[in-house]
């Protein structure tokens, strides 16, 4: 009888640099993130529809440009010069956004726009990079790395909100901009020390002018801008030609089809199209959920009372603090959920995955019938607590556990192995439509009543809720088992 082999409790070291790099990003972008639509508003004077169509926008394209970013890296650059590169650009965009002019502020976008596209991917891949494939390791690796997401987004915002709120919106963009330098001297310092043989370029790659696959990645980001910048008839019309283009270079090639990879069974058919199916249903949650960063910001500066008064003490917490309010929670209720669902899984009730999907709905539902009552109570020149602010991130947050990990969780279960990254990509797309149409409806925010706008976004995913309910059975036949 042989012993199982020894199992290390030690996560790499290379994890902790990785962590820290991660966590100096991301209190970068949330600090940023935090108080734009209140910059875009206050300062630079764009009415709040436009102010807010221009958020959903940027923060789309921060999604879609993951896809161009992780592409070069495994062609071309490698993961570690994408993340050094990424934070360059990171780094100048929020010193850009410091100088406060429309111009900049687009130069600025579009360099956040390509520092996230270079940096985000490739960051996580280095963390799979660290593990071998079975390593028991590697799911508590992942969720420490999460962590780190959750603690820069929750001190980005408290970092930047004392100068928003004194509408020194340079100083703040200018903190941010440090985050990022500080996290990329870390990992600059740390790198050839504890990433030995990680995140290198490829030894072969493809000649740069001859690439299909990369004229085809240029060209759909380029059909993407378009799209989003509003030009959706020019947007269909380019997306039409290059596909026609593609598959008159694909028969022109005449490239006999490998034997290696038999083509797809009815079941991995089946299973690909519940993650299409899923993705789908999340682009309504996240386009609900995503009113954090535009409107419910807004609704925090002008609505809620965020004065307190201790005796003689009197201070106002700056609006954008709210922000932190998500991670936080997640912090204390992710290892929570963890065991939930494992207990529940012992006793044979642990909810099927679409069934969490559903919840997740039903909780962001709640998390603005919160708001709803809040909108109710607002009479004359009155401010709502702080507190329905504080419950609705709370649902808010409960709603994201059963959801966000979850999802992820469900492609790697049900897509073939061979197109795993492909139909990850295509996951996080509903992330980007999802951004956008966010956006589209922060546009309204006092333009309809507070009460008419939080009421559509309790209304909309408990519609939403009940299609997927009446779609639940044929969902999980197609999942084929899988839980």
């Amino acid at each position: 009888m042989t012993n199982p082999p020894a199992v290390s409790d030690k996560q790499p070291v290379a994890l902790w640099l990785v962590f820290l790099t991660e966590m100096w990003e991301r209190f970068s972008y949330y600090a940023m993130r935090s108080i734009l639509i209140l910059y875009m508003v206050y300062l630079l004077q764009l009415d709040k529809s436009s102010a807010a169509n221009i958020y959903g926008t940027f923060t789309s394209l921060v999604y879609l440009s993951t896809l161009l970013g992780g592409f070069l890296a495994d062609r071309y650059l490698g993961q570690r010069c994408s993340i050094i590169l990424g934070s360059l650009f990171i780094a100048s965009g929020m010193f850009a956004m410091s100088v406060p002019s429309m111009a900049m502020l687009q130069l600025a976008m579009g360099l956040l726009i390509l520092g996230n596209g270079f940096f985000k991917p490739n960051i996580t891949a280095i963390v799979g990079q660290l593990y071998e494939k079975n390593d028991p390791r590697r799911d508590g690796g992942f969720t420490i790395f999460y962590m780190s997401v959750n603690l820069g987004a929750f001190f980005g915002p408290l970092a930047v909100g004392y100068f928003a709120a004194k509408n020194n919106y340079a100083a703040a963009f200018w903190i941010a901009g440090i985050g990022m330098l500080i996290g990329l001297a870390t990992f600059l310092l740390g790198q050839k020390k504890y990433l030995s043989g990680k995140g290198l370029p490829p030894v072969q790659k493809p000649l740069f002018y001859k690439d299909p696959a990369l004229w085809a990645v240029f060209l759909g980001a380029g059909i993407i801008g378009v799209y989003m910048k509003g030009w959706h008839a020019a947007a269909w019309i380019c997306a039409a030609l290059v596909a026609a283009g593609y598959i008159l270079y694909t028969k022109r090639r005449k490239t006999p089809q490998s034997q290696s990879q038999p083509p797809l069974t009815t079941e991995e058919k089946h299973k690909m199209a519940v993650i299409a199916i899923m993705a789908f249903f999340t682009i309504f949650f996240w386009a609900a959920f995503e009113q954090a960063g535009a409107a419910l910001n807004l609704f925090a500066y002008e609505y809620t009372d965020r004065v307190i008064t201790l005796g003689g003490w009197t201070w106002e917490i700056p609006a954008n603090w709210f922000q932190s309010l998500n991670p936080l929670y997640i912090v204390i209720f992710a290892p929570l959920f963890s065991k939930l669902w494992i207990q529940l899984a012992k006793k044979g009730k642990e909810p099927s995955t679409p069934a969490k999907f559903m919840i997740s709905l039903w909780l962001l539902a709640a998390g603005f019938a919160v708001m709803l009552l809040g909108a109710f109570a607002l009479i004359g020149n009155a401010k709502i607590s702080l507190f329905y602010l504080a419950f609705t991130y709370l649902f808010h947050t409960f709603g994201e556990l059963c959801i966000s990990p979850v999802g992820k969780s469900m492609v790697t279960k049900l897509a073939p192995a061979r197109y795993v990254s492909l139909l990850m990509g295509v996951w996080f797309l509903s992330n980007a439509a999802a951004n956008k149409l966010a956006g589209v409806y922060s546009g309204y925010f006092q333009k309809i009543s507070n009460v008419q706008f939080f009421l559509w976004l309790v209304v909309v995913p408990l519609l939403v809720s009940g299609l997927l309910l009446a779609s639940m059975k044929g969902i999980k036949k197609w999942m084929h088992g899988i839980h």
